[in-house]
């Protein structure tokens, strides 16, 4: 069935990327509120490194993170709530990661850039003879037009952006702040799999394809990115330093939490503090990004709702 209504959906090329989330972007695709739309996208290199002739050389640092779009949602305005379900994420059959001196957790150990092709084969990752990674796909940048001012790919915050969180993968619904008419919004920076905190710089970058659904959520809006899978709730922060990043994010979870349960105050930091896990999107970004996230079950329990 999937394969069925798939061919009678939008498709977005990856030959429309932008570089920076914008509200003065001009749209490149319109959807009705409720459609189903496939967006090719580049990896988070524009696919410099995959020929087997290529070289940290080959970059073009002003095209890195690039994100298809953006996607005007009719009927979505500021105020309102733009909610993502990702349906599909299909990968390209080559990935890449990289690291280099002056990029990354462990950059003084560096000593000069290293490119690494990763081929993905019978659903898995080829990391060398000896090791084969199972795939977990998921998006690194995904977000909406900011507010007042214009904020590169690279840079994650309250719009969404590069928040590169392991947890935005098929299955997940991504709830976002409109702030510009038609939300605009746009993705990229694919992984084949990246661990939490991305601590060198790269997942396992790739291109490929993500089919989501669009649905606004009217008259209603969080501040902060959420993040809902079948198993937890999670409220997502971006801040200039990690301790600013995880308190934020704990208070985003806290206020979520408070407000749509029948959860008290003092019920919602209990439970915090006994059941919710706090953990590094990543560290690398302009920005930091931090989760903290809950069972989905433990919500539940107290009148929660998924809108």
């Amino acid at each position: 069935m999937f394969i069925f209504w798939r061919n009678f959906m939008k498709n977005l090329n990856r030959d429309q990327v932008i570089y920076t989330m914008s509200r003065e972007h001009r749209p490149v695709l319109t959807v009705k509120s409720g459609e189903t739309v496939t967006v090719h996208t580049y990896d988070c290199f524009k696919d410099r490194l995959v020929p087997e002739d290529s070289s940290f050389d080959s970059l073009l640092f002003d095209e890195l993170n690039p994100a298809t779009g953006p996607i005007f949602v009719e009927d979505a305005k500021p105020g309102d709530t733009l909610r993502a379900d990702i349906l599909d994420i299909s990968l390209a059959p080559l990935g890449v990661t990289e690291i280099d001196p002056e990029f990354g957790c462990l950059a003084k150990l560096v000593k000069k850039p290293v490119v690494k092709r990763l081929p993905v084969e019978n659903q898995k990752i080829i990391f060398s003879p000896k090791l084969s990674l199972d795939l977990k796909p998921m998006i690194g940048v995904i977000g909406v037009a900011p507010a007042d001012r214009d904020i590169p790919t690279d840079t994650p915050g309250s719009h969404g952006g590069n928040m590169d969180c392991t947890q935005i993968k098929t299955g997940a619904s991504v709830y976002f702040p409109v702030s510009a008419k038609g939300a605009l919004l746009s993705l990229g920076d694919l992984h084949a799999c990246m661990g939490d905190g991305e601590i060198g710089g790269c997942g396992a970058e790739i291109a490929g394809e993500v089919t989501l659904k669009l649905t606004v959520i009217p008259a209603y809006q969080k501040p902060y990115p959420v993040v809902v899978t079948d198993k937890e709730v999670m409220a997502v922060a971006s801040c200039k330093t990690v301790d600013e990043a995880w308190q934020k994010a704990v208070e985003y979870l806290h206020d979520y939490m408070v407000s749509e349960t029948e959860l008290t105050s003092d019920e919602a930091v209990m439970l915090q503090s006994i059941a919710a896990d706090l953990s590094i999107c990543q560290t690398v970004n302009p920005n930091k990004t931090v989760r903290m996230s809950i069972p989905l079950k433990y919500l539940e329990a107290y009148g929660y709702r998924q809108k």
